[in-house]
């Protein structure tokens, strides 16, 4: 638990860095920032929950992507041998 909170500020903390050097004080448009900041903490989570293969992906790690990589080419290559 402690871990996902220290995540969820460290997250809030460099969205809002990023939101008030890039603002102009007349701007308000900037504001998707921090919601997509926010829509990106909520989304990993909900995911994991309605979507239990991504548990073993490991998704929101560094190894998402390796492992996304290795299971698309186990799936294409059994795709091909089924030919």
């Amino acid at each position: 638990m402690k871990k996902i909170i220290v995540t969820l500020f460290a997250a809030l903390f460099i969205s809002t860095i990023v939101f008030y050097i890039s603002k102009n004080k007349t701007d308000i448009t900037n504001y998707g920032m921090l919601f997509g900041a926010l829509a990106t903490i909520i989304a990993v989570p909900l995911i994991k929950f309605l979507f239990p293969v991504t548990k073993e992906l490991k998704i929101g790690t560094s190894e998402f992507y390796p492992n996304l990589f290795h299971k698309t080419a186990e799936f294409l290559k059994k795709k091909r041998n089924n030919r």
